[in-house]
């Protein structure tokens, strides 16, 4: 093996990249020992505007703001990317690719749109893409499916994915924080962004999931394909009624194969309280995934944050460094770009139990009519909860108002969803009904 240091380009230093430096800097005699060689920090690229760096550790000389300087530095041998987004970043990434460095990214958000056009770029100038730390941030599940698990037919994926949806449904949960005030303390505490946007809508888990479900069950897939709903408008009533029905409620990225199709999906589920997913609280994410051999394997940690990403991203490095990963990437064909576009389920065959709540004005007649129109489109009830009716004056003219929350046995989701057109458009109907997806987990 070659005694010649490994030299590291770093683009982005902010949090996490600040988290890569550390570990450089302070671990550095471990890491040359464990690969026979040091890593050396070469160049840090950061904008000149950019004053949020927060290390104090970057190598003096090593700081650059022009792209050029950096990307001159012949000794550098592996670029990690952490700048995030999909613009400039998608520009750096492609011009490593080019010069034949090796690339380690955090960036979900890129992989998810430009996975297709980035790993054949790798492939074809001998080097490597290495992503561990985008989806679940210290969890080493992407390295799972390279290495331990490519003896499986994976059978069905889910994935907690997002922290800060995940620390806001705990506190709903475990204190009756309604979503705003949830929102909020998760803000105050550092687990979500000033603008939480792209974490609340979904939109992050399905940058996630798309990059996932490509290796899982080897096709080709990009986040527009992946169908996404958030937990901004989940009502904490809601919340309440699936804790008193045994369930907890989870952002669930869904992946599962049904007769070859591929069914996918970012959305507020309910999981049995029993089962070890809903265990996982706080900000803390999961991936459960089913194999056909090796049945059911959990994965769990700090799924974002400056240590734990960074401990993913050296994790890459080091891999490249040893040869591990270059080899992987080189003689395995699980990279989406070597699969055929994924063959996706119409959600509206998807064949699932659901709970579904109705607020209804307290008439005689409202249940029969509400089983009715569920009995129409070939769905069973399992169980039907209801509580004592609330006054509602200012909107319904003295009327009482009673929440019915009806649980079904397994039933399609498109009849589900032209049943719940009708329920909607009963004269005994307000406002407009809630259906979450209730996941029973496959057998493992």
């Amino acid at each position: 093996m070659s005694d010649k240091a490994i030299g590291v380009g770093l683009i982005g230093c902010g949090t996490v990249g600040s988290g890569v430096v550390k570990l450089l800097v302070e671990e550095a005699d471990v890491y040359a020992q464990r690969l026979g060689r040091p890593i050396v920090i070469r160049k840090v690229l950061v904008r000149e505007q950019d004053k949020d760096y927060k290390t104090e550790q970057v190598p003096k000389g090593a700081l650059v703001h022009d792209p050029d300087a950096f990307f001159a530095d012949d000794g550098i041998d592996v670029v990690i990317e952490l700048a995030g987004g999909k613009g400039a970043a998608l520009t750096f990434v492609k011009r490593a690719l080019e010069a034949g460095k090796h690339v380690v990214t955090a960036n979900k958000a890129l992989l998810a749109a430009h996975g297709p056009e980035l790993f054949p770029l790798a492939r074809k100038h001998g080097v490597a893409l290495a992503f561990e730390a985008s989806c679940g941030g210290g969890i080493p599940f992407i390295t799972a499916l390279q290495h331990n698990l490519t003896a499986n037919r994976n059978v069905a994926m889910y994935g907690i994915l997002n922290g800060t949806c995940n620390y806001i449904l705990t506190q709903m949960i475990d204190n009756g924080a309604p979503y705003e005030a949830a929102l909020a303390e998760a803000q105050a505490a550092g687990f979500a962004e000033a603008d939480p946007t792209l974490d609340v809508s979904g939109g992050d888990s399905a940058h996630k999931l798309a990059v996932l479900a490509s290796l899982a069950f080897g096709v080709s897939l990009t986040d527009d394909e992946v169908p996404c709903e958030g937990i901004d408008t989940l009502d904490l009533t809601d919340v309440r009624f699936g804790t008193e029905l045994g369930y907890t409620a989870k952002l669930l990225a869904i992946a599962e194969r049904f007769n070859g199709k591929l069914a996918l999906g970012v959305a507020p589920c309910f999981l049995h309280d029993d089962d070890p997913l809903a265990r996982i609280g706080g900000s803390f994410n999961a991936i459960s995934l089913f194999g056909h051999a090796v049945g059911h394997t959990l994965y769990s940690g700090r799924g974002a944050g400056m240590m734990p990403t960074a401990s993913a991203v050296v994790g890459d490095l080091i891999n490249i460094a040893c040869g591990a990963y270059t080899a992987a990437f080189a003689n395995l064909r699980i990279w989406p770009d070597q699969h055929e576009p994924a063959d996706r389920m119409d959600p509206n065959d998807i064949t699932t139990r659901f709970y579904l709540r109705v607020n209804v004005v307290d008439v005689p007649g409202v249940m029969g009519r509400l089983t009715t129109i569920l009995g129409e489109h070939d769905i069973s009830i399992s169980a039907v909860m209801q509580h004592e009716p609330q006054e509602d004056d200012e909107v319904h003219g003295g009327g009482d108002i009673v929440p019915v929350v009806i649980t079904t046995h397994d039933a399609k989701a498109g009849a589900l969803r032209a049943a719940v057109r009708k329920i909607a458009a009963l004269d005994s109907t307000r406002g407009e009904p809630v259906v979450i997806r209730i996941v029973d987990l496959p057998e493992g």
